[in-house]
């Protein structure tokens, strides 16, 4: 912090928006970009959820505000399981993914779990998926947004995360066969 430059509230004031953009492009010497607050990630729970085969939108009904609609996924089931909570997901939830007109693939999940001790959260998983070379498993980047009641586990209400979406390992899988399939969301707290 010592390298910082001093600025009095007066200069502030009298340099105004000329004095903003200064200190955002690095005004402390050299122009380097530094960060003064890095994150932290704290690995908070795995999610794992079961989605049936998915269910087409239907001929002309994929345009949307937003772009092309075509499947939507059914999520069936699942559990997930951290170190302050565990429980299972709901049946009746469903992912809506959307590709935007940039052709860029938006995940848009809404869905519920149930703590083992009869607490009903909802979770909203939204996200993008980024694609790799051929033949490997999209990497997917989510903002999941929890509500949770008072009590033990509205810390869900009061924090930001960030998860990972990726393949399941064969040892965690819960789907039954064919028209089944499986999601790990790995959930992280940011500090």
């Amino acid at each position: 912090m010592d390298d910082l430059p001093a600025f009095s509230r007066r200069a502030l004031l009298a340099g105004g928006a000329a004095a903003a953009p200064a200190l955002a492009m690095g005004a402390t010497g050299g122009g380097a970009l530094r960060d003064m607050d890095p994150l932290r990630l704290e690995l908070v729970m795995n999610l794992i959820v079961t989605c049936s085969a998915p269910e087409p939108v239907g001929p002309g009904a994929s345009a949307s505000k937003d772009g092309a609609r075509t499947e939507i996924w059914p999520i069936i089931g699942g559990r997930f399981e951290g170190p302050n909570i565990r429980g299972k997901v709901v049946p009746g939830g469903g992912d809506f993914p959307v590709t935007r007109p940039d052709g860029v693939e938006v995940v848009d999940a809404l869905y519920r779990l149930k703590t083992d001790d009869g607490v009903t959260i909802l979770i909203h998983n939204k996200g993008l998926a980024y694609p790799q070379p051929s033949g490997q498993w999209p990497k997917y980047r989510l903002v999941p947004e929890f509500t949770a009641p008072v009590g033990r586990y509205d810390w869900l209400n009061r924090s930001i995360f960030l998860a990972t979406l990726s393949e399941v390992p064969p040892a965690m899988a819960l789907a039954q066969g064919p028209d089944e399939n499986d999601r790990l969301i790995q959930v992280r707290r940011v500090a």
